[in-house]
């Protein structure tokens, strides 16, 4: 019998992923403008307590989500995999890599963002002046590069190779690649400067909300069934 942990755990992990996405698309909503933007962590301290519930449900949303999905990328990959060894072993491990920043970049926004909080608001005239100063990022994936440019150069091989192959439900596979192109399309709104002031970033956001949800928990009840019509 065929061993198909794979694709239940996957399958599971994305409806998983698939919530944590809107959760971080409502708490990115409910935020006030000065707080969009990616990270959300980079902007000054002063407005953290004020925000700070919805600050930290979306921090914890994107970390849970990025842990969920380390099991998605390689049970959707395998589902293409025989199509393109290659292309889908290189693209997987990057939207990999990227996950993995997710992780770091969150969990140091929870535990370095609060703290320095804190400071600013129990410290001293002198101390909250220098905390408000703007520094040097002390994020790995600023612009997000790896978080859409990666993720987005996975989705958009594996989409069409299932695509051409046959390998997932069409429409699925439509989706991946639309949603392929908001990825590219919000690394373009975060690296261009008169995009991010243009509040583009803040639209692709909005979109990619509505649509990560959808399609993450379209591919984890695909890949549940995938795995019980291979018992």
């Amino acid at each position: 019998m065929k061993d198909n942990s794979l694709n239940k755990l996957g399958g599971f992990a994305s409806m998983l992923l698939g919530i944590s996405y809107l959760v971080v698309g409502i708490t990115g909503a409910l935020l006030p403008p000065i707080l969009s933007g990616v990270p959300i962590a980079q902007s000054p301290f002063m407005y953290y307590e004020q925000n700070k519930i919805m600050l930290l449900t979306n921090w914890w949303a994107l970390l849970l989500g990025a842990v969920f999905a380390l099991a998605v990328i390689p049970a959707v990959s395998a589902t293409v995999q025989h199509l393109n060894e290659g292309w889908v072993r290189w693209t997987s491990t990057l939207a990999t890599l990227a996950f993995a920043v997710v992780i770091l970049d969150n969990y140091w926004s929870i535990v370095y963002t609060t703290a320095r909080a804190h400071a600013y608001v129990t410290g001293t005239e002198a101390m909250r002046a220098a905390l408000s100063l703007p520094g040097a990022p002390q994020w790995i994936d600023v612009q997000g590069w790896l978080a859409y440019g990666a993720v987005g150069l996975w989705a958009l091989v594996i989409s069409v190779l299932a695509l051409r192959g046959k390998a997932w439900p069409k429409g699925l596979a439509y989706l991946g690649i639309v949603g392929a192109f908001i990825y590219f399309l919000a690394l373009t709104a975060s690296v261009i400067p008169d995009l991010v002031v243009s509040g583009a970033g803040t639209a692709t956001a909005g979109i990619g909300a509505v649509f990560a949800p959808i399609w993450f928990t379209w591919m984890g009840i695909f890949l549940r069934r995938t795995g019980l019509q291979e018992k």
